[in-house]
């Protein structure tokens, strides 16, 4: 007991460190060789000191080393395909989203200047029917004696009694006749002939 006693502490922890040091190489070794672990390159000194090759052995009479060579080149091949393939796969993706986007935009556009022409077309459909009745009311009197005719438009509002003015002058330069507005006017009281006369010119 006395003997072990003299021997250095710092001896000791060395010597245990040599011990753990050599059982984590022989660890390595074992689960290198066991195919769990590939530490050749970390070994590879060790290996060299005691004379172990750590290149895989190539055996050229194998009749299956082409066979296998071809099989890996086959799979880089693979792989670089698959690769490009996924790329593809995304632009084509990124494409698709794009020209869903315009087919959108366009849809939302068509439909827009479909209402815009229902619109316009709505609006040309009330104009020309308005014209109609103007000109219809415009004929009604013309056809009658003028004071009778004056007698209703004292009754009708003065934009209405405006615009049967401009229908009827409208048609006596269509017909390349005299209008009979100026006449209308000379048979209404002085003061509404004159506000009508100034709205409508």
């Amino acid at each position: 007991m006395a003997e072990y006693s003299t021997i250095p502490v710092s001896l000791r922890i060395f010597v245990l460190l040599l011990i753990i040091f050599f059982l984590v190489i022989l660890g390595f070794v074992i689960l290198t060789s066991l195919g769990f672990i590939d530490a050749r390159g970390f070994l590879s000194p060790f290996y060299r000191l005691f004379g172990i090759s750590t290149q895989k052995d190539i055996n050229l009479d194998d009749p299956m080393l082409l066979v296998r060579q071809r099989e890996e080149k086959n799979r880089d091949a693979l792989g670089l395909w698959e690769e490009e393939l996924a790329l593809q796969e995304k632009q084509i993706a990124e494409h698709s989203a794009v020209i869903k986007e315009t087919e959108e935009r366009l849809t939302e556009a068509q439909k827009a200047i479909e209402e815009a022409q229902k619109t316009v077309k709505d609006g040309q459909e009330e104009f020309d029917d308005r014209r109609r009745r103007l000109e219809q009311k415009s004929e009604q009197f013309l056809s009658m004696p003028p004071e009778n005719a004056v007698k209703i438009m004292l009754e009708m509002e003065d934009m209405e009694v405006i615009e049967v003015f401009r229908v009827t002058e409208e048609l006596a330069v269509k017909n390349d006749q005299m209008s009979i507005v100026p006449y209308w006017l000379s048979l209404m009281p002085p003061e509404r002939a004159a506000d009508l006369d100034r709205k409508w010119r």
